[in-house]
């Protein structure tokens, strides 16, 4: 039974890509040649295939976007809250402010969750998304940790 779970974005998806590439190291050598047997099972043609992974693993991907993509909107409100208390006008209303917090919400989630975004989300994302990725790879022998660590 295949359960259809919706893909991470594409961004996220592409720097998962570029960073795990990036860790086997150059192309051709001693290192890369054994890394990519302990991440074959998730490997098309020498690049990172993010459908096999397990649906387990797709699971805790999409939740770690969801949560990368809310701690930036968390900070950009913030961001942004703290950037309306500078301001130099006297007048306020209850009514302007609660229209200025919905504004900074708003602007928030489309920032996070956009290509327009600062980039937190993103940085959080790669990093545990990477263990993510590592923790789904067929499981090293003793023997294969020490050869690939010498």
């Amino acid at each position: 039974m295949t359960v259809n779970i919706k893909p991470i974005r594409a961004d996220f998806a592409a720097g998962l890509r570029q960073e795990l590439d990036r860790r086997l190291g150059a192309p051709g050598s001693e290192v890369r040649k054994r890394l990519e047997g302990v991440y074959e099972s998730l490997m098309t043609e020498g690049k990172l295939d993010l459908d096999k992974l397990p649906n387990k693993a797709k699971a805790d991907l999409l939740k770690l976007q969801k949560a990368s993509e809310d701690f930036e909107g968390f900070f950009v409100k913030k961001l942004l809250s703290q950037m309306r208390s500078t301001s130099f006008s006297e007048k306020s209303s209850p009514m302007m402010d609660f229209a200025k917090e919905g504004m900074d919400d708003a602007i928030a989630g489309q920032a996070a969750k956009g290509h327009g975004s600062i980039g937190i989300a993103r940085t959080v994302f790669l990093a545990q998304g990477l263990r993510v990725v590592q923790d789904s790879a067929e499981p090293l022998t003793k023997s294969e940790i020490k050869s690939t660590n010498s």
